[in-house]
């Protein structure tokens, strides 16, 4: 199975068993992406779903592939890590989360969670899908922003 879609499936599994999409799609790209994560590091993300906490701002999915997607560049920096200047720096990671960003954005209509689950409904079947293809989505388009970094 394609790593991409492996990924995208354990992200699934994960909102399925924690209905949290902030923690379903951080620890879903952390495993794709061979990123240790400890269960404190992974608790990390549990106040973020439902728009940090329900209230409705930047979709815990999102925050998740952002959160994956910063730990994963800075890994890959290497050397760049002895940059001096902080901008300089981590100039790589808001790049790249910029454009995780705006193509989540791009596909979903808003980084919003009260605009993608006005509701903040986890309960109805139709809500439920609705989320699992956000979760889902924001895997691949992590994924696929990243590949080019895979060493």
């Amino acid at each position: 199975m394609e790593e991409a879609e492996k990924a995208k499936r354990r992200s699934i599994e994960l909102l399925n068993e924690t209905r949290n999409c902030a923690y379903s799609s951080f620890v879903a790209l952390a495993e794709a992406l061979n990123i240790s994560l400890n269960e404190d590091m992974k608790n990390i993300s549990i106040g973020f779903a439902g728009g940090i906490s329900g209230s409705g701002h930047i979709c815990g999915a999102l925050w998740g592939s952002i959160a994956a997607a910063s730990l994963y560049t800075m890994k890959m920096m290497g050397d760049r890590r002895k940059i001096q200047n902080p901008l300089e720096r981590y100039m790589p990671v808001y790049a790249k989360c910029a454009g995780i960003y705006r193509k989540f954005v791009e596909l979903n209509g808003s980084p919003n969670c009260g605009d993608l689950n006005p509701n903040l409904d986890l309960v109805s079947v139709e809500q439920r899908r609705k989320c699992m293809e956000i979760v889902s989505r924001a895997v691949e388009i992590t994924l696929s922003s990243l590949k080019d970094q895979k060493t």
